[in-house]
């Protein structure tokens, strides 16, 4: 038979050539990514070995596994660390592995966000301001001759008369009496043109403002009078034109004869007329 001390230390080294593959064995086993969840036990049995017909049973193996997780903060990587020990026949064996999960980074990406605000036009309406014009009136001028005629009455101011065309000449007179006044410069409106204002016509009556009036034909009207020389009093032939005098001598008449008169006057001093017929303060022409 064998001696009992040569069969312990075969037991021995068979104990500890197991508890070596054991350690082996769980070591590939973490290296090809088997998952350590802290409750797995893996047991180990050795085969019998048979020497000399001596059968050696293989102790069993106890082996603890732990592991312990922990993950970096913000950077998405996970670690965890895993423990296992292995008791084999009274040795124990502790393996240590180490397990690093890499979580995918995770990129959030925000839209554009384009806010368009909207134009907004302001149209302001035309303001239009009306000013109502003001029609100032002003005062008649007072009449200082009335025109009447077939056509109608016409109303002349002074301003009416000197508006229209002006006549001047020299003009005088010779009385009843054979007393003649010399000729003067005298300015008027010619009475054919007064008389065309109310329709034309033959004969025209010549009123004073005092009532006085002288009626002269159509001829006497166009000029057609008896002249003088103002010199001799002897009667010539020089031609003239009856005229409503405004001027006389470069003025206007005074108060005693105007402010308008009747004269017969001619381009010189070479005649003088019938001082019948120079009614003065005329007021008023009436055309038959």
């Amino acid at each position: 038979m064998p001696s009992p001390v040569g069969s312990r230390s075969v037991r021995w080294i068979l104990l500890v050539l197991a508890g070596l593959l054991a350690a082996v064995l769980l070591v590939g086993a973490c290296e090809e990514g088997q998952p350590s969840d802290g409750s797995a036990a893996a047991s180990t049995t050795l085969p019998a070995a048979a020497n000399d017909s001596t059968t050696v049973q293989a102790a069993e193996t106890l082996a603890v596994t732990s592991s312990t997780t922990s993950t970096s903060a913000g950077s998405g990587i996970t670690t965890t660390t895993g423990a296992t020990e292995s008791t084999t026949g009274g040795t124990t064996v502790t393996t240590t592995a180490a397990s690093t999960t890499t979580a995918a980074p995770t990129s959030t990406t925000a839209r554009p966000t384009t806010t368009t605000a909207k134009a907004t036009t302001t149209t302001a309406k035309p303001t239009t301001t009306t000013t109502e014009e003001t029609t100032t009136t002003k005062p008649k001028a007072p009449t200082v001759l009335t025109v009447s005629g077939p056509s109608g009455t016409k109303e002349l101011s002074m301003a009416d008369l000197k508006a229209m065309p002006a006549s001047s000449g020299y003009g005088g007179w010779k009385n009843q009496l054979g007393n003649i006044t010399a000729p003067t410069s005298w300015k008027g409106v010619s009475l054919r043109s007064l008389m065309e204002l109310a329709g034309g016509g033959g004969s025209v009556t010549i009123v004073a403002s005092d009532g006085y009036a002288a009626t002269l034909s159509s001829g006497q009207a166009a000029g057609s009078v008896a002249t003088y020389d103002p010199a001799t009093g002897e009667p010539n032939s020089v031609s003239v034109k009856a005229i409503i005098a405004y001027a006389k001598g470069g003025g206007s008449l005074g108060s005693g004869e105007g402010p308008l008169r009747l004269a017969f006057i001619s381009s010189e001093q070479n005649q003088v007329t019938d001082s019948d017929m120079w009614v003065k303060k005329v007021a008023q022409i009436e055309v038959d």
